[in-house]
């Protein structure tokens, strides 16, 4: 009754302050009652006088004290669980909104230099124009459909990353070479969307090629891990970086409580990504990962 009705009048005042000061009022009252339905039922020492009343007061007092300091450990432990929800809801915000972020991230070089290889081939071969056109609609429409995800298949990234390795062939011909050794029974396992990508862009960036001296690089998949080799070439003048690459890919791999693994030998660059074993979550796209076990 105290918390219907008064609470929702004085909501500036303390609520346990409140039932505390309303309860004291209404057990007084009891208190009150008491004595004067003793001495009316048996009379003599049991009447109303002053020390049977504050001797049954304090003996309500106490009862009502401990009643209280139940409501209050009540009150201030339904308080921290709302105070905890909603903590994690707004981590939980705060992750997504920062997920979205590294998955939409993509090197503005990669967007431009695709619209400047458009407007040539527009000029030499429309017909290889309109396929470079639908292979990057395709990797556009991925991004944007994956911008929330965790985790896709990895038969999803291969399929994806097969447009991206065709955009690649159109415009360097043959100065790239892409070996695939992925193992068939892999393809359902998981990964961060569109790292793949993101590896193979960092290798072209970052080293020359030429059809005397064609890029190598190798993409191989086994039961727990992916790993991406290239031969190093390195450029004397690389394009600034725009810290998009291995620090994203090691960002997203960070939310899963993972890490990956990147060797810079001498004459070759690799890096080794954790593969995900999922429990598929029926209401939503995204998925609760674990290492990947034989």
């Amino acid at each position: 009754m105290i918390e219907s009705w008064l609470l929702s009048k004085l909501k500036q005042i303390n609520p346990l302050f409140i039932q505390f000061i309303s309860s004291f009022i209404l057990i007084s009252g009891i208190a009150f009652l008491s004595v004067e339905v003793t001495g009316v039922l048996f009379g003599g020492p049991f009447g109303l006088t002053r020390p049977n009343f504050l001797l049954t007061l304090g003996f309500l007092f106490r009862i009502n004290l401990f009643l209280n300091s139940v409501n209050a450990i009540y009150f201030f432990n339904k308080k921290y669980g709302e105070k905890k929800l909603e903590a994690e809801r707004l981590k939980l915000l705060s992750t997504e909104a920062k997920l979205e972020s590294l998955n939409m991230q993509l090197n503005p070089h990669f967007f431009f230099n695709n619209l400047s290889a458009i407007s040539v081939l527009i000029h030499q071969d429309v017909q290889l124009a309109d396929t470079y056109l639908q292979k990057l609609s395709n990797i556009y429409r991925y991004l944007l459909n994956n911008k929330v995800n965790e985790l896709v298949t990895l038969e999803e990234e291969l399929s994806f990353l097969n447009d991206y390795l065709e955009l690649l062939e159109i415009r360097f011909d043959k100065s790239l070479s892409f070996h695939l050794d992925i193992q068939t029974d892999v393809k359902k396992m998981m990964l961060p969307p569109a790292v793949m990508q993101l590896l193979v862009e960092n290798a072209v960036k970052h080293n020359y090629f030429t059809e005397e001296e064609p890029l190598e690089i190798k993409i191989e998949a086994n039961s727990k891990h992916l790993k991406i080799t290239n031969q190093k070439q390195y450029k004397e003048a690389v394009e600034d970086s725009t810290g998009i690459g291995l620090q994203n890919i090691s960002e997203r791999y960070r939310f899963l409580n993972q890490s990956i693994d990147i060797r810079d030998g001498e004459k070759f660059f690799q890096v080794t990504l954790p593969l995900i074993e999922i429990d598929e979550n029926p209401t939503g796209r995204r998925r609760t990962a674990g290492t990947a076990t034989n």
